[in-house]
């Protein structure tokens, strides 16, 4: 089985840096842009590999929603809303940049630094309850009985999903930039993963400005 994963399009706070967590961001023109061309390189890789996504699952968040929308309407696939996509809850933190966070909430902040597994932001989420809905979303994914499967999501949602695949031990410190595609292939046979592609913008053109900030 191959799960393409796919972050969403640019929007507005990725360019102004603000963290966007839950907060209900639309796609910018650019990033509207970047989806469609998300959408070629997905298919381009389906055809090449012989892979074909049967089903895209998506963050209810209209971000993700609106790339799954351009993505799988070229593709041809159905979508399917999963909650556990969405991405992890910043509270207090979400609409500011992460320079204001560390003025306002400096220790919170900085033991957040230190320590991401047991830090959270104000109002917001743990780390450890992202990755167990992570782990819950990739249950639903993998019981799929047949055929590939896409997933399009969020920066941090992506991360969580990529290490619970490859079982990692040590949790990398990975990036997954705007319309990026990643590619990891799993076996239902044994229930081990590997990566085949990670964070690949090839298909975004030079694009200096990119922020590569997992939240924003």
């Amino acid at each position: 089985m191959w799960i393409y994963l796919m972050r969403h399009g640019q929007t507005a706070w990725n360019i102004e840096g603000k963290i966007q967590g839950r907060t209900d961001i639309p796609l910018n023109e650019e990033g509207i842009r970047q989806a469609g061309l998300l959408a070629d390189a997905l298919l381009k890789k389906e055809a090449e590999s012989g892979r074909k996504a049967a089903v895209t699952y998506v963050s209810p968040l209209i971000r993700a929603r609106e790339t799954a929308r351009i993505v799988a309407e070229r593709a041809g696939t159905p979508v399917r809303e999963m909650d556990e996509l969405k991405e992890r809850d910043f509270g207090f933190w979400e609409g500011k940049t992460w320079e204001e966070v560390e003025r306002g909430y400096p220790e919170e902040f900085h033991f957040w630094e230190k320590n991401p597994d047991e830090g959270a932001p104000s109002g917001g989420e743990s780390c450890a309850s992202c990755r167990l809905r992570c782990r819950r979303a990739l249950e639903q994914i993998l019981s799929q009985r047949e055929g590939d499967a896409a997933v399009v999501a969020h920066g941090g949602i992506l991360v969580f999903l990529i290490n619970e695949l490859l079982a990692e031990r040590d949790r990398r410190e990975i990036i997954v930039t705007n319309a990026s595609l990643s590619i990891v292939e799993y076996s239902r046979e044994t229930g081990k993963s590997r990566l085949l592609l990670l964070n690949d913008t090839s298909h975004l053109g030079a694009d200096p400005g990119r922020r590569n900030n997992k939240y924003c």
